[in-house]
């Protein structure tokens, strides 16, 4: 099976560099930067949770072509970069591919079947978490299960579960998924819970939960996300939700930096428009209201547009 993995932040490497220690033929794609040139030069350093360090051997390349003969391809770029990155790569791919989205928030898997209409496609989530520490090493620091939907085409099935097994000798615990939307929610309720409220606090995942005032504000953005879930026919247990993504935090993912917090602090553009835009936008379109996250996402929309102007 010939693997590419599209996007080489921290979850990127994480998979690609779990299944090439599996002896698995994985290649990543990302523009060229210097973490990418650590990693082609020397090779990509993963810290595990008892800090032992494994390194990898892995290529990252710039371009794809049908010629490369890739049996599946993982997309896991930014949500916000999917049109940027997957657009020019419409006619990459074999028709038998099978395209995997495991990024965070909504509309993902509805955007992959526009750009690639002729191809098998699955969406799914990842409950382990990781961080890029510093060019070339990352820290491995969830350790939560993935789960992936079903394909409808027999081929494309056997490919998945195929996919599932390798991701599961790696050591990255993934299941099959029968409901996948439920799966799907229950992923963006925890990132509701902490990638927004990091990156607005600076603080790691565990640590919004040191406060009641924190507490509650996780409590209220999920609260509104699970009234959104059921107009729109996602059956929630709200109380039940918020007490899993509490537990997340103190259990699973405490010592975690979220994606988007770390996208603050390199004062890059956010996936707030997937996750709290995202509920905020299907609130509005189906009459329910999200105060919370409304005005969650405009003030990490102030802090993206002026990042050139804070103070330090």
């Amino acid at each position: 099976m010939k693997i590419l993995v599209i996007g080489a932040g921290a979850m990127g490497c994480l998979f690609a560099g779990r299944l090439k220690a599996q002896q698995a033929d994985v290649l990543l794609y990302n523009r060229y930067n210097p973490h990418i040139e650590q990693i082609n030069q020397s090779g990509l350093v993963i810290v595990e949770r008892d800090d032992k360090e494994t390194t990898i051997p892995l290529k990252v390349v710039q371009a794809v072509s049908k010629e490369d003969g890739y049996d599946v391809v993982l997309v896991l770029v930014k949500a916000h970069a999917n049109k940027a990155v997957l657009e020019p790569m419409r006619d990459s791919f074999s028709p038998d591919a099978l395209l995997i989205t495991m990024q965070n928030g909504l509309g993902n898997l509805e955007t992959i079947k526009e750009f690639f209409p002729n191809n098998p496609s699955a969406a799914g989530t990842m409950g382990c978490g990781a961080s890029v520490e510093s060019d070339g090493r990352i820290l491995h620091r969830g350790w939560g299960k993935n789960y992936i939907g079903p394909v409808e085409e027999a081929a494309a099935q056997e490919k998945l579960l195929d996919f599932i097994a390798l991701l599961n000798r790696s050591g990255l615990q993934t299941d099959l998924a029968d409901d996948v939307q439920t799966v799907i929610w229950n992923k963006l309720f925890v990132n509701l819970a902490y990638n927004s409220l990091t990156a607005l606090t600076r603080l790691r995942n565990g640590d919004i939960l040191n406060t009641d005032e924190g507490q509650d504000l996780l409590r209220n953005v999920v609260r509104e996300a699970a009234q959104v879930a059921e107009r729109i026919g996602v059956t929630v247990d709200a109380e039940q939700t918020i007490a899993n993504c509490l537990r997340m935090g103190r259990e699973d993912i405490a010592a975690n930096k979220s994606s988007m917090l770390m996208d603050v602090l390199h004062k890059r553009k956010t996936e707030i428009d997937a996750i709290n835009g995202a509920v905020a936008k299907l609130g509005k379109r189906h009459g329910v209201e999200t105060p919370y996250n409304d005005l969650i996402t405009g003030i990490i929309k102030v802090i993206e547009a002026n990042y050139d102007l804070q103070v330090d």
